[in-house]
């Protein structure tokens, strides 16, 4: 079963890159483990150097983030 931290951020004097950090950050804290997917809007899809795979859904709504861990399959 996968569990993901939703992070909701809509201020738009931050980039995409710095809120992804954001969320990376909080899930860190709350999960004591580094996530290494986080499942975004479309519109939200940036190229990112943090090393996490970004997987763009189109149900997903700008502003929000669910950072998560998968395992290998």
């Amino acid at each position: 079963m996968e569990f993901y931290l939703v992070w909701f951020d809509d201020d738009r004097k931050k980039t995409t890159e710095f809120k992804l950090k954001e969320a990376m950050d909080a899930y860190e804290r709350r999960f004591h483990k580094h996530p290494n997917v986080i499942l975004v809007s479309e519109q939200d899809r940036v190229e990112t150097s943090t090393g996490i795979r970004l997987r763009p859904r189109s149900y997903i709504r700008p502003s929000n983030f669910y950072v998560g861990f998968e395992e290998a399959a």
